[in-house]
């Protein structure tokens, strides 16, 4: 499995698709216990949020939902430096640093935010990461999540972005194109995995106005497919504009090519401190189970 993950950047859709399929073959166990357990869940869980599969993008005003975990880590980020630097944004705050029973990993893990994930994976997932992005960048970098893009771990998973900020056009906001439209832009420029688009590009394939801008103050919260939706955010903000901050959760399922390879990663690595309690759902999206 090692030559997965190396050829997944550069691959087409469609084979990135293939590998994907290779993958669930090989670990069908975990995954049909995913299922089993997802359907359990959505029947005492069935949630008020909705995820329209051929869309793969949402977008949610949560605000005293979300009001407990945000102020969580506008705590842990306020006046912090950068833990890690990806060129475009800035993580001032890792997983491992929300505490484990504080309210923001409470919130990844709640029904109003699992069950739309869950019904969009059609398994219970692995939550994978969690993190705070800050869109510090004072120009736009032509390589990089400034522009339209596809995420390299699947052709499936979830993140779910929460603002701690208000934000607005002026802000660097996160724009996402729905997957159908996506799928119709790959085929068009023979999308590879690595590339970078312009605005005009999708525009002039799709229409502008089929890209959800996500706008709106803190506690406005994204749902996304970021491995099947175009997007980029994090853009310069206009002047006299604050520094937008989010809050990520990050979703995964057992075909992630980042559990494969000679650097993989293990599905516990970035939230290590999150523990077993014996709760099969609970034990399964933190990766102790049917990994």
């Amino acid at each position: 499995m090692s030559a997965y993950s190396g050829s997944f950047r550069t691959s087409t859709f469609a084979d990135r698709t293939a590998i994907h399929d290779r993958l669930a073959a090989e670990k069908a166990d975990a995954i049909d216990a995913r299922r089993a357990l997802a359907d359990a869940y959505l029947a005492k869980h069935p949630g008020s949020i909705v995820v329209p599969p051929e869309r793969a993008v949402a977008v949610a005003s949560l605000i005293e939902e979300t009001r407990a975990a945000r102020r969580e880590a506008t705590a842990l980020a306020s006046g912090r430096e950068a833990t890690l630097d990806n060129g475009s944004l800035e993580y001032p705050v890792l997983g491992h640093e929300l505490a484990a029973d504080g309210p923001s990993m409470r919130l990844a893990a709640d029904p109003l935010v699992l069950a739309p994930v869950i019904r969009y994976c059609g398994m219970v997932p692995i939550l994978f990461n969690a993190f705070v992005t800050r869109a510090f960048r004072t120009e736009l970098l032509r390589t990089s999540a400034h522009h339209f893009h596809l995420d390299p771990e699947d052709v499936r998973s979830f993140k779910v972005f929460v603002h701690l900020t208000d934000v607005d056009a002026g802000s660097g906001p996160f724009h996402a194109l729905p997957a159908d439209l996506t799928a119709k832009v790959l085929d068009v420029v023979d999308y590879r995995g690595i590339d970078f688009l312009e605005d005009e590009q999708v525009a002039e394939i799709v229409g502008w106005d089929h890209v959800v801008q996500v706008l709106g103050p803190a506690g406005t919260v994204a749902f996304a497919d970021t491995t099947r939706c175009l997007h980029f955010g994090g853009r310069p903000r206009d002047a006299g504009q604050p520094v937008r901050e989010m809050l990520v959760f990050q979703y995964l399922l057992p075909t992630s090519v980042l559990f494969t390879g000679e650097k993989a990663h293990g599905p516990r690595d970035f939230l290590h401190h999150l523990q077993p309690t014996g709760d099969e759902v609970w034990d399964t999206l933190i990766g102790a189970r049917h990994a």
